[in-house]
C-alpha cells in the first residue's frame, strides 16, 4: 500500500534527461526517467535515506540546482532508483509534455 505522501498529485512525463546530484560535497551524474510538477524518479551512484534533502539540476528543462526531497531510495542494476519530491515547482506541465513528447492533459472547463 502506497504511503500517503508518495500519492500522485500530478500526472508524471517519461523522460530521458541527464541531471546533475548533489548531497553535501558529492557530485554525480544521474538520469531522469520520469517527472512531475511535484517531483521526479532519478536514476544514480548515490544512495540517499528517506527524508534526505538532496541537490537537483536538469539543463534541458532549465532547472537550475534545487533542493529535493527523497521519498526513497532502492537499488538497482544500474545504481540507485530515487523517487524525490520538489520543495517549490520547477518545471509545468507542458514544459514536461514538450520535453517527453507526450501530450498535455486535456483541460476540463
Amino acid at each position: 500500500m502506497p504511503l500517503e505522501h508518495e500519492r500522485r498529485r500530478f500526472r508524471r512525463y517519461p523522460l530521458r534527461l541527464k541531471a546533475r546530484l548533489r548531497q553535501g560535497t558529492r557530485e554525480v551524474d544521474a538520469d531522469v526517467l520520469n517527472a512531475s510538477v511535484g517531483g521526479c524518479l532519478l536514476v544514480a551512484h548515490l544512495n540517499v535515506n528517506p527524508g534526505d534533502t538532496i541537490e537537483v539540476s536538469i539543463p534541458e528543462l532549465q532547472v537550475p540546482p534545487t533542493n529535493v526531497c527523497v521519498v526513497r531510495c532502492a537499488p538497482t542494476e544500474g545504481g540507485f532508483l530515487i523517487a524525490t519530491c520538489f520543495e517549490t515547482a520547477v518545471a509545468d506541465e507542458p514544459t514536461l509534455a514538450l520535453a517527453s513528447s507526450a501530450p498535455p492533459p486535456s483541460r476540463v472547463s
